[in-house]
């Protein structure tokens, strides 16, 4: 009998969703036979939403940057290290964390107008905040 060597070889890895349809759109042809661009498909929001949880929802993403920052930064300095960036300079989670705010409250800001309430006292976070966007 004839030896037989096995060959230890991987199938190749399952594409995700979006490495498929990345793949299947490109060199396809819009009517002006312009290439068609490859974009994310963009998420419906979900109809049960509504009041404060909308205002989450629509700025996840700004908290989780702001969250993997922090947490970075907490780890390195539990550690004894400094979090610095690509420059070597210390980094600074502030302008995401002052993104993150300034999503929350125009949302809530919205929301009050969409409900019909008065507007926020000057001493409330939204009134500081209506004054600060006002001065823009």
């Amino acid at each position: 009998m004839g030896s037989q060597q096995s060959t230890n070889i991987a199938p190749p890895p399952n594409p995700t969703t979006d490495e498929r349809i990345a793949n299947e759109t490109v060199g396809k042809s819009i009517p002006n036979n312009e290439p068609t661009p490859v974009s994310k498909r963009k998420k419906k929001i979900p109809p049960n939403l509504q009041g404060f949880a909308l205002v989450e929802y629509k700025c996840r993403k700004k908290k989780r940057a702001y969250d993997i920052c922090s947490n970075t930064k907490h780890k390195s300095f539990v550690a004894g290290r400094e979090y610095k960036n690509e420059d070597g300079d210390e980094q600074s989670c502030e302008d995401l964390f002052d993104s993150y705010k300034e999503c929350i409250l125009k949302g809530m800001m919205k929301d009050r107008e969409k409900r019909g309430l008065k507007p926020p006292t000057e001493e409330s976070a939204l009134g500081v905040f209506a004054e600060y966007a006002d001065e823009e």
